[in-house]
């Protein structure tokens, strides 16, 4: 059997009228326009397919293309190769970060990721497919208005509208169930800042059995001058637990909030998790 999955440049029917919104407007201090800048994070996710059981795709090249009045061009936020399954990252309720970098405020209309190569695993067979990319940009046109502090950009493929089937042949053209954009204002710690994200719950609740482990992830979290980090747990039943990554289980039904605690010995940040036990 012949399998062949291409991988096309997708638009995303979303292309905002820049003419009707609010443009992020300059700073200006004694006559000079002063840049701000915006800690901005591209992160991928997925809505699964039922014929395959793995989906493995790398991206390397991430950028997003600048689009104000006086300034524009393209900006690169990775080059770095990230491989995702992204069947995976369904299963596990996670979204995947394929680049973060330092840039400009401003007014941001094109979003593109480079795709190097994709492979599969079929339910059926358990065979592995070497998916052939002829085309691999994935290109998102939407404004993107990144304002000072922390932005996030996740970008979900709907995997299951995403693959044809021709005969023996696979095809994959991408297509986005949705993207999301989140901004939260800058955190000011007196020796820097942390930026939090913890895995698994990308703002709905973990849903689990009781005695089935849970895997909390926040690995992700850093500090922007590099200073160590503490990490505490505390799961809502009076249990605690330190550390980057814990696994924990519920030996009751409940819905619990779990409450991260996150500091650099001198501030500490707070993230709450909610989690439904069955």
């Amino acid at each position: 059997m012949k399998i062949k999955i291409v991988i096309l440049g997708a638009f995303v029917g979303l292309m905002v009228l820049l003419s009707g919104c609010t443009q992020v407007q300059d700073e200006v201090e004694n006559g000079e326009v002063v840049s701000k800048m915006s800690f901005t994070e591209i992160r991928i996710g997925d809505i699964p397919t039922d014929d395959f059981s793995h989906i493995n795709v790398t991206f390397s090249e991430i950028r997003l293309h600048k689009s104000d009045n006086n300034d524009s061009g393209w900006v690169n936020i990775s080059t770095n190769q990230t491989t995702v399954d992204l069947i995976y990252l369904h299963i596990n309720n996670l979204t995947e970060q394929l680049g973060i970098a330092e840039i400009e405020t401003g007014n941001y209309t094109k979003l593109w990721i480079i795709v190097e190569n994709a492979t599969g695993v079929l339910k059926a067979t358990n065979e592995t497919i070497y998916f052939d990319v002829p085309s691999g940009i994935l290109k998102i046109q939407q404004l993107f208005k990144l304002q000072e502090g922390n932005n996030t950009i996740t970008v979900d493929i709907d995997l299951n509208n995403s693959i044809l089937v021709r005969g023996e042949m696979y095809k994959i053209l991408p297509v986005i169930s949705g993207i999301q954009h989140h901004h939260e204002n800058k955190l000011k710690f007196s020796e820097g800042e942390i930026i939090v994200e913890e895995n698994g719950s990308r703002g709905k609740p973990i849903k689990a059995l009781i005695g089935q482990n849970i895997t909390f992830n926040a690995t992700e979290t850093f500090d922007i001058v590099g200073d160590d980090i503490n990490y505490s747990w505390d799961f809502g039943d009076g249990t605690n637990d330190t550390g980057a990554v814990v696994v924990y289980n519920y030996n009751q039904k409940g819905s619990y909030w779990v409450v991260l605690t996150v500091n650099d010995g001198d501030q500490e940040f707070i993230k709450y998790i909610h989690v439904i036990v069955k």
